[in-house]
């Protein structure tokens, strides 16, 4: 037996974000969030289809308590913003009164942690202290001497790449 296609409908909303359940991309505007959510309550509402199959009714509505919800979220920008977060971790669905989820900190290691000959942490602490000063250029010559010091670590030469990505961009 084939379902109807609200119940198509419902289950292909159930891995779907608000935005998704919306036809809507997150830089969406209020207004665009406005004109998605009443173009789908006017199709999925449970009035219309108040009297015929109940499962039909039931699908519809489940369907519209969805589109709801996201409505609900994304109308709101303090609600918008913070399943954003949400978002951001993997989680689709929100609860208002839920606490965003913690950024997690990341601590990036310095060039001279990296480094593990000593003559190539003294490069390397040279490469930091010149990048804490924003002189690109003078972090990029301590930090090759530092690859040159040992030529088979990657992540130094992962973080000379970087440098010299920043020097072009400038």
């Amino acid at each position: 037996m084939s379902q109807d296609p609200f119940t198509r409908w419902l289950d292909a909303i159930k891995t779907q974000t608000y935005y998704g359940m919306l036809r809507l991309t997150p830089q969406a505007s209020p207004a665009d969030v406005k004109r998605a959510f009443h173009e789908l309550a006017l199709h999925f509402h449970p009035d219309q289809y108040a009297g015929r199959d109940p499962a039909l009714a039931r699908s519809a509505g489940e369907v519209f308590k969805r589109i709801v919800e996201a409505y609900n979220i994304l109308s709101s920008p303090e609600l918008r913003a913070k399943y954003d977060l949400f978002l951001a971790v993997g989680k689709i669905r929100m609860d208002p009164n839920e606490r965003p989820p913690e950024k997690k900190k990341v601590r990036v290691r310095t060039l001279e942690e990296i480094a593990q000959d000593p003559r190539a942490k003294k490069s390397a602490k040279k490469a930091d202290a010149f990048l804490d000063n924003g002189n690109l250029e003078a972090a990029r010559l301590a930090l090759t001497e530092a690859c040159n010091g040992e030529p088979f670590n990657q992540e130094l030469k992962d973080r000379l790449r970087l440098i010299y990505e920043a020097i072009a961009l400038e």
